[in-house]
C-alpha cells in the first residue's frame, strides 16, 4: 500500500549551457583564487600556509614574516606549486581577465563538489506549473491581486494557484531533492557574463556545459487521496503533476519563441541565435524524449524565467506599464507603454563576444507517466491568441 503512495522519478538535469547558482559569498581573486596557465585555482589557505612557512624556515626569520604577513597567494605560490593538488581545493577551467576583484561562487558542498539545489529546480518547475495552470485554462493572472512590496508581489497569485497556505499548497508533495554531488574533477569553469547589449563584463564560477546531475523528484500521493484532498483542497490537483513534462515543453516552446524574437530585434549575437536555433530544433523536430524537455535554471536567466512572462504580464501596456514603475522593476526614464521589457540578457562571453545564455538544461524525469488532462474551470478571462510560431529564420537549415 505504501508504495502506491509514493512516486518517484530518477531525474538527469544536464547543462546546454554554463550554470551559476551562487552561494552568497564572493572570492578574492590573488587570495581565494589564483589563475595559471589558462586555469584558474582556489587555494587551500591551510595547507599554503603549512607549505609556505616550511619553505621559509630554511631561509630565515625574515622570509617567515613575510608569509605571516598575509602576502596574497599570488605571491606567495612558485609555478612549481600548481603541479602540487594539497595546496589546492579545485581548479576551473579558464583564467580571469584581470589579476583583482571579486568572483561570485558557484554552490558545492562541504568537500567543493559542484550539486544542483533541488530548491533551485522546484522553483523553476513551480514556475512551468503556474504558467501551464494559467495557460491551459485560458486565463490570465487577476494583477489586481498583486501584493504592496515587490518581494512577495506574487504571495496572493500563488495561493490562488496552488494552496491558500503553506500547509494546503499542493505543490508540497512534489519532493525535489539536491543532486548528488559531481565527482568529475573539470566540471567547474570560469566564466566571463555580460549584460547584453551594453553591460560590463564580469566573471563568476559556473557549472560547464555538458555536466549531467542525477537526482530524485518524489510525488507524496497521500494528500491526493480522496479525503486528505478534499480537507487540503487538493481535489484534482495530482492532474496537474501528471502534465508536467507536456507543460515543461510547451513552456520552453513560448521560452524559445520571446528569445529569438528578441536577438532577432537586436541583430544578434551569432553565436546566441545559433544556440537558440539548435533548441529550436530539439523541439521542433521532436528531438526530446517523451519523458523530457528544456529548462533555464540558476543566475542570469532574466525576467522572463522567473516570473509566468510576459505572455500573460503583459495584459494592458498601461497596466504593466504601472507594475514596473510600481515595483521599480526598471530604471529607465522617458518609457511610453508599449515599449519592450525586459530589454537586456545576460550571456556568457566567447573570446570576448556576447555568446551563450546562461542557466539552460535539459530533464529528463525517468519513470514519468503522464496522465489524463485536468479538468477545467471555465475561463475568467477571454482567452488570448496562440502564441507566433518560431520564426523559421531561427530554425537550422
Amino acid at each position: 500500500m505504501m508504495a502506491e503512495l509514493h512516486t518517484e522519478w530518477t531525474t538527469e538535469v544536464k547543462t546546454l549551457s554554463p550554470l551559476h547558482i551562487g552561494t552568497g559569498t564572493e572570492l578574492m581573486l590573488g587570495y581565494d583564487l589564483v589563475p595559471h596557465r589558462g586555469r584558474t585555482y582556489r587555494v587551500n589557505e591551510d595547507r599554503l600556509l603549512d607549505a609556505m612557512l616550511a619553505r621559509a624556515e630554511g631561509e630565515g626569520a625574515d622570509a617567515v614574516n613575510r608569509v605571516l604577513m598575509g602576502r596574497p597567494a599570488a605571491e606567495l605560490l612558485a609555478p612549481p606549486d600548481f603541479d602540487n593538488p594539497a595546496l589546492f581545493r579545485y581548479m576551473l577551467t579558464g583564467e580571469p581577465t584581470k589579476r583583482e576583484g571579486k568572483i561570485p561562487e558557484q554552490i558545492k558542498d562541504v568537500y567543493d563538489r559542484p550539486y544542483l539545489p533541488g530548491s533551485s529546480l522546484k522553483g523553476a518547475l513551480r514556475t512551468v506549473l503556474a504558467w501551464g495552470i494559467y495557460t491551459r485554462a485560458g486565463r490570465e493572472p487577476d494583477l489586481g491581486r498583486l501584493g504592496p512590496r515587490a518581494k512577495y508581489a506574487a504571495q496572493r497569485l500563488e495561493q490562488d494557484t496552488f494552496g491558500r497556505d503553506a500547509n494546503r499548497d499542493f505543490l508540497r508533495a512534489l519532493q525535489v531533492r539536491d543532486s548528488a554531488p559531481l565527482a568529475q574533477a573539470n566540471a567547474l569553469s570560469l566564466e566571463q557574463v555580460q549584460v547584453y547589449p551594453g553591460g560590463t563584463p564580469v566573471e563568476v564560477e559556473a557549472v560547464r556545459t555538458g555536466v549531467v546531475f542525477r537526482l530524485t523528484i518524489a510525488v507524496d500521493e497521500y494528500g491526493f487521496q480522496e479525503e486528505a484532498a478534499r480537507q487540503l483542497g487538493w481535489q484534482g490537483k495530482r492532474a496537474w503533476l501528471a502534465q508536467l513534462v507536456a507543460l515543461g515543453k510547451e513552456y520552453a516552446r513560448e521560452r524559445l519563441v520571446t528569445e529569438v524574437e528578441f536577438f532577432k530585434a537586436h541583430g544578434g549575437p551569432q553565436s546566441t541565435l545559433g544556440f537558440y536555433a539548435a533548441l529550436v530544433k530539439q523541439v521542433v523536430e521532436g528531438e526530446l524524449a517523451d519523458d523530457e524537455f528544456l529548462l533555464q535554471v540558476g543566475w542570469g536567466t532574466g525576467w522572463e524565467s522567473k516570473t509566468l512572462g510576459s505572455g500573460l504580464l503583459r495584459q494592458d501596456d498601461v497596466a504593466f506599464e504601472r507594475m514596473l514603475r510600481d515595483y521599480r522593476m526598471t530604471k529607465e526614464r522617458n518609457r511610453q507603454p508599449g515599449d519592450s521589457f525586459p530589454k537586456s540578457r545576460t550571456l556568457a562571453l566567447r573570446d570576448g563576444e556576447p555568446a551563450f545564455p546562461l542557466g539552460w538544461v535539459r530533464v529528463k524525469l525517468a519513470g514519468f507517466v503522464p496522465g489524463e488532462e485536468p479538468k477545467l474551470a471555465p475561463p475568467r478571462h477571454v482567452k488570448r491568441p496562440e502564441p507566433a510560431p518560431i520564426p523559421s529564420e531561427g530554425r537550422p537549415r
